[in-house]
């Protein structure tokens, strides 16, 4: 597992390096297209969304979430940030990154979470779950540190002070 994770990290800042600033997906099979990331409508399903690629032979293509490992956009409406793939169907947009990540539901306003390269699971503080069962989920995530779960106990569980204790418990890893 140590390896596995290792062995992602070290692609990942391989891919970093040597596209500084080229747009690009990772499919599941570790295969990366380098091009032009756009966002797009899907007609048949509004509210879905859906990302395209142009290739650097000027190919266009629908990127299928099922397929994809991650999605590095730079100019796009997302502006620069990594988007991930949830539940094969759906993008997600990393708004935090540390060893607690988080990620936005792209036009959503549900969010996710990862600890420690961990699986992304769900945390909706953003959306329908209630205050107490929401602040249940992040005081887990941050229970080894006493001192942020302590401030983050006395603070309102609002959307704000999720994220900001969330990046506070990150500036200490």
């Amino acid at each position: 597992m140590k390896f596995k994770v290792f062995s992602l990290l070290l692609f990942l800042v391989t891919i970093k390096i040597h596209s500084k600033e080229r747009e690009f997906i990772v499919m599941n099979n570790n295969d990366t297209i380098y091009g032009k990331v756009v966002r797009g409508t899907n007609y048949s399903n509004p509210s879905k969304v859906v990302f395209k690629i142009k290739d650097s032979k000027g190919k266009k293509s629908l990127i299928n979430p099922k397929e994809v490992k991650l999605i590095k956009s730079n100019k796009g409406v997302d502006g620069e940030c990594i988007i991930r793939t949830i539940y094969d169907d759906w993008f997600i947009k990393k708004i935090i990154d540390g060893r607690i990540k988080v990620y936005q539901l792209i036009d959503g306003v549900l969010f996710y979470t990862s600890k420690d390269g961990g699986e992304i699971k769900s945390t909706d503080f953003g959306g329908f779950n209630s205050r107490k069962n929401t602040h249940l989920q992040i005081s887990l995530l941050i229970d080894d540190n006493p001192d942020i779960l302590k401030e983050f106990d006395l603070l309102e569980g609002s959307q704000k002070n999720i994220l900001y204790i969330i990046e506070k418990y990150n500036t200490y890893y």
